[in-house]
């Protein structure tokens, strides 16, 4: 299997993992509960005064008989109060670089700018066409999490950690390939700007033990996280024996991405959860749209045509214009499948996927509530030019399972996908298409939040 086929596998498995991150055991990892224990006492006094006149008229004024009963009660109870911090510096679900000449200009990967940039006629092929690329390699980390590291008089700015799997592709040919389950990373920050976005210079050092063996010596420029999104810049050098047992020295230069790639800075480890400021509208894992085609089917068709979008690690950023409602945002990946007919895997199927495909729009909340009207327009470039105009209500019925109705158009360049994985395991004519449609979407652990929780009116508060 290439390590291509490895990243697309091991992506869900790192979503699915670390974005479920409703279970206990991972909230006990990424949250530092504090609790404060006292005993309360509650003392009172009561005074009943009580008058004795005695009878029968009297021509001289002396004081009145009276009687004073103190009643004393005491109280006491315990009490315990829970304070919630985050407990992490960074918890990252997927992060991706293209690295500069790892290998000659024409045994490249093609991952592009940013290493991401795969061709997905080639993802399960044991044979990766070598391309001339400037960016001849990928580097690939899944669930990435580093904890606080307290050395050097408590310096706060150094971190340890570790990821599900790193992957180094080096060029097309496996035979340079470095991965690495759950290496151990020493890293430490300086900032140059300590507000949202934050923008850091990070030296690191990793070890890999398994399946390779290598040492990582990286510097990066790091510009992050607003959203879970960063973007880097990396100079390195990678001392290994691959899998395959070759030895290498490979220096090298990068530029990278990362999605769900939540950072904070020392001081927000000191800072309650409920007073973190956000920066999205939304932040999510997977998003999956099932919809009627309400035009672009068979006029002669007696099923109903139908389709599904999948948007992987949708993520809306607010802006500080108009009100904080004009947004733009990333995906990860959005696959669009539109089948014309019931019986299309022997049919015609419309086919489009786009990697970080970028949208911009227009976030209407409703009050506090979780309820929001989005409307927007997307472009895909790569590898398939699509773009996609379109509004969805978002009803946040369900922590971390947000569900919604949308609307829209979707057209791609009228492209023909003759050969590769998706035509292999389709088994169909798979076609451009320009469809209009209207479905259910679905987010699985996305959050939507209220305007109140944003930073720009937090800051105004």
């Amino acid at each position: 299997m290439t390590q291509r086929a490895l990243v697309l596998l091991a992506l869900p498995i790192a979503v699915l993992s670390l974005e479920g991150c409703s279970t206990l055991s991972l909230r006990a990892i990424l949250t530092r509960t504090e609790q404060d224990k006292y005993t309360i006492t509650v003392r009172d006094t009561t005074q009943q005064i009580e008058y004795r006149n005695a009878p029968g008229q009297r021509g001289i004024i002396y004081p009145s008989d009276r009687t004073i009963t103190a009643t004393r009660r005491v109280e006491q109870y315990d009490s315990t109060t829970e304070r919630h911090y985050p407990n992490f510096i960074r918890f990252g679900v997927f992060e991706t670089v293209g690295l500069l000449a790892t290998a000659p200009s024409d045994r490249g990967v093609g991952g592009g700018i940013f290493g991401i940039y795969l061709d997905p006629n080639e993802a399960f092929s044991s044979e990766i066409r070598p391309k001339s690329a400037l960016f001849t390699g990928s580097l690939y980390r899944f669930g990435v999490l580093e904890m606080p590291l307290y050395w050097f008089d408590d310096a706060p700015t150094w971190s340890v950690g570790t990821s599900l799997g790193e992957i180094f592709q080096l060029e097309a040919n496996n035979s340079r390939a470095v991965v690495g389950v759950f290496p151990l990373y020493i890293r430490k920050r300086f900032y140059l700007r300590e507000e949202i976005p934050y923008v850091a210079v990070t030296a690191a050092a990793g070890f890999g033990f398994l399946p390779s063996q290598y040492l990582n010596l990286a510097g990066s420029l790091d510009v992050g996280s607003i959203g879970g999104l960063n973007i880097r810049t990396y100079a390195g050098l990678l001392i290994a024996r691959s899998i395959e047992q070759q030895s290498l020295v490979q220096p090298y230069l990068g530029l990278g991405t990362s999605v769900l790639d939540f950072l904070n800075h020392p001081r927000e480890l000191r800072r309650q959860w409920d007073d973190h400021e956000h920066s999205s509208w939304n932040i999510g894992a997977l998003r999956l749209t099932p919809f009627l085609l309400l035009s672009g089917a068979p006029a002669n068709s007696q099923q109903p045509s139908i389709g599904f979008q999948l948007q992987v690690a949708p993520t809306t950023i607010a802006l500080p214009i108009a009100d904080n409602r004009v947004c733009a945002g990333v995906d990860l990946f959005n696959v669009v499948f539109a089948f014309r007919q019931q019986q299309a895997f022997r049919d015609a199927v419309g086919f489009g996927y786009g990697v970080l495909p970028l949208r911009v729009g227009y976030w209407l909340p409703f009050g506090e509530s979780r309820l929001a009207l989005e409307s927007f327009a997307m472009v895909s470039y790569f590898p398939h030019s699509m773009w996609q105009l379109g509004a969805t209500l978002h009803v946040g019925a369900l922590e971390w399972l947000p569900v919604g109705v949308s609307v829209g158009y979707i057209s791609s360049a009228g492209f023909t996908v003759n050969r590769g994985t998706i035509r292999d395991v389709v088994d169909a004519t798979i076609l451009g298409f320009d469809v209009a449609y209207l479905g259910v979407s679905i987010g699985i652990a996305e959050e939507l939040f209220r305007p109140s929780q944003l930073r720009y009116n937090r800051a105004v508060r």
